[in-house]
């Protein structure tokens, strides 16, 4: 039931952020589901790899197939649905947790948490770059 209710949760956050970015009214609906699809991937990762950096690479690979997708689909550029479908993985905790301890003086745990920031966005990044260009190479050889 949590799952449900979390993939619920991050279909209305990827929606509400579509309507205040000012999103095309006809990706709504599907950005939202590049939401849900995203944190279900990150979810499924979790479950089975207990690893969040590589989770959290494996969502994004998702988001990046989806997004590519479902770009050609309504003719949209793939970027409007990366952005969102990105959102519900972005670290926000670690990056908070990581100015904390450095305030705090706990330099050794404020790198460490910097250090998984740091991995977590580098993820993401890959992963996307890698969906994007085996989109481009897949376009070119067709």
């Amino acid at each position: 039931m949590t799952v449900i209710l979390n993939l619920i949760a991050a279909f209305i956050m990827v929606l509400g952020f579509g309507i205040i970015f000012q999103a095309p009214k006809r990706s709504l609906y599907l950005l939202g589901v590049t939401g849900s699809i995203s944190w279900g991937g990150f979810l499924i990762g979790q479950n089975l790899i207990d690893n969040t950096v590589t989770s959290v690479f494996i969502a994004s690979l998702i988001i990046g197939v989806c997004s590519e997708l479902f770009a050609r689909w309504i003719k949209l550029p793939a970027t409007v649905f990366i952005i969102s479908g990105i959102l519900p993985l972005v670290p926000g905790i670690p990056a908070y947790n990581t100015m904390f301890f450095i305030l705090r003086g706990d330099y050794l745990e404020g790198l460490e948490a910097g250090i998984d920031t740091l991995l977590i966005a580098g993820a993401i990044s890959f992963a996307i770059a890698i969906t994007g260009t085996a989109a481009r190479y897949y376009k070119k050889k067709k």
